[in-house]
């Protein structure tokens, strides 16, 4: 058991937060807590009244946390129904590099919603990776020990489900010609992680996460020839080096998988961003998608006399 769901880039979701965003931004920008609700009606997904808060105050630093809340929510008439998005906001300095990773915060929701949606339309079981991540807050109240919460960090971060949302970010970023470190940095925990000699309570802290995760995918999963996978799962793994050893391996093969996703998403912007040339028009279809530089080295490359070619 992997615990590795596959997605793709959601251009639903895309558009959804572009739409939020026209809503919203003015009072991200004016510093303005409020609420709305809206829905969605696209082809892969469909959604009626999300309940949207955000709550923004001032602080010593700049931190954005997103929440989408579907525990009650359910499809009714083909629409996902109960659902909420709230997201905390906390400022230094609004500056557009922190406004713009607020929108892709919200980004990271809608990818969670689309997730959801597509699990209970298409009748689908409950990956591995959801029974994890529903265990992970309350065992966090629970550890004892230092070691005990770096596991619990290393499993959320290497959540498929979390990881394909926070690809999404990277898409976003990639999309405008910024960078998304968050990644790389989740990239390195989870290449990083650390197997050491544990003491006592390091080891009743593994074997509390280790039998707390098996037991929340046993009761999660309807699936029949998942569950009978779980007992031979790292879950259900006696020996406490060779649970984490196993796990190491997961985690190796992880950051492979992002690698690739990574290579699909860039070569995806790399050949988004070609600039194809028409010569039965004047300047090639979607021109304002490009930036000034590259409508620039287009117009040197491909058409004669530019210097009566303006910008507007």
């Amino acid at each position: 058991m992997k615990y590795i769901i596959t997605s793709g880039i959601s251009d639903s979701c895309d558009i959804v937060l572009n739409e939020i965003w026209k809503t919203i931004e003015s009072d991200i920008q004016s510093l303005k807590s409020n609420s709305m609700s809206f829905n969605i009606d696209r082809v892969d997904i469909k959604c009626k009244d999300i309940s949207f808060t955000y709550n923004i105050q001032s602080g010593l630093e700049n931190l954005c946390n997103g929440q989408s809340l579907l525990k009650d929510s359910k499809i009714i008439d083909g629409y996902l129904t109960n659902v909420s998005i709230k997201l905390d906001i906390v400022y230094s300095d609004m500056n557009d590099e922190f406004v713009y990773y607020v929108k892709s915060v919200i980004l990271h929701e809608l990818v969670h919603i689309f997730q959801h949606y597509n699990l209970l339309v298409n009748n689908k079981f409950r990956p591995e990776s959801f029974s994890i991540g529903s265990i992970i807050p309350q065992l966090r109240k629970i550890v004892d020990t230092k070691y005990g919460e770096y596991l619990l960090d290393v499993l959320y971060y290497s959540l498929s489900h979390e990881l394909s949302a926070q690809l999404h970010q990277y898409y976003l970023y990639k999309l405008n010609n910024k960078n998304y470190n968050r990644l790389d940095s989740i990239e390195k925990i989870i290449k990083g992680f650390k197997i050491i000699n544990l003491s006592k309570e390091q080891i009743g802290d593994v074997y509390l996460i280790k039998n707390h995760m098996y037991n929340s995918i046993k009761y999660l999963s309807t699936n029949k020839k998942y569950l009978r996978n779980l007992d031979n799962s790292i879950w259900n793994e006696k020996d406490i080096y060779v649970f984490l050893n196993k796990l190491k391996s997961i985690l190796d093969k992880k950051v492979n998988w992002i690698s690739k996703k990574k290579n699909l998403i860039d070569g995806k912007i790399k050949d988004s961003k070609i600039i194809r040339y028409d010569e039965n028009t004047t300047l090639p279809h979607n021109w304002e998608f490009y930036d000034i530089l590259e409508r620039s080295e287009f117009i040197r490359n491909n058409i004669n006399d530019p210097i009566h070619i303006y910008f507007i």
